[in-house]
């Protein structure tokens, strides 16, 4: 059952500009889809440590928290600069880490409708004549 699920990686090229440096980032990411609970948990701890005692977190500390734990236990493979770059924690150019971040949700997000999908054609195939 559980080796029919669709495949739980997605792989995605980026090419952007840096709003602040004016830096080219290029290459391919390949991001996990469906996290289990142990990575999902994974995603929460990190998130809570980034947030730790801020009873009122900014937009802005939330948007980074959120992005960066997420794309933590995410990331499978990444180009050099990425690595080189401290796993996106030295960035400068916060856009970078948002596209990225949101490339990795709509993989999630894409992820979810094929299982959906999948889902409902074993229904349909389930389904008495």
């Amino acid at each position: 059952m559980y080796g029919s699920l669709p495949k739980r990686q997605k792989s995605f090229d980026i090419d952007l500009e840096g709003d602040s440096t004016g830096l080219q980032y290029k290459g391919t990411f390949t991001v996990k889809t469906g996290l289990s609970l142990q990575e999902q948990h994974a995603v929460e701890l990190n998130r809570t440590r980034m947030m730790a005692d801020y009873k009122n977190p900014t937009m802005g500390l939330q948007r980074i928290a959120i992005s960066l734990s997420e794309l933590e236990t995410r990331i499978v493979e990444a180009p050099a600069w990425w690595k080189e770059l401290n796993n996106g924690y030295d960035v400068i150019d916060i856009n970078i880490v948002e596209e990225i971040f949101l490339k990795a949700m709509t993989a999630e997000a894409d992820w979810k409708t094929s299982l959906k999908k999948k889902a409902e054609e074993a229904k349909e195939e389930a389904r008495p004549l």
